[in-house]
């Protein structure tokens, strides 16, 4: 049971991964491999973004700090960690041509 919910919460995380997509905004819904998420972006003051929801298929809750390259956070009160190819720009984006 315990490596059912580690491969779980895995997965989670890869898929939580696609959503760092710089095209963020404020508040989210997003369906991603299966697996639907609600949820919420902020930037603290040292530029940090950070990812707060609800994978609304599961009801699984997560938090995910991004710092950098490198994500860290819980998925269902587990932990995770893993990097991400492009940093996040912690500023609001702005879609031009």
């Amino acid at each position: 049971m315990r490596s059912f919910a580690a491969a779980a919460a895995f997965r989670v995380a890869l898929v939580a991964a696609g959503m760092l997509i710089p095209t963020l905004a404020s508040a989210n819904e997003l369906e991603r491999d299966g697996y639907k998420f609600d949820y919420t972006r902020s930037v603290t003051d040292t530029g940090e973004t950070i990812l707060a929801g609800t994978v609304t298929t599961s009801g699984e809750p997560f938090r995910l700090v991004v710092r950098d390259r490198t994500v860290s956070g819980d998925v269902g009160g587990r932990p995770v960690r893993f990097r991400i190819a492009k940093p996040l720009n912690g500023s609001a984006q702005v879609a031009s041509r």
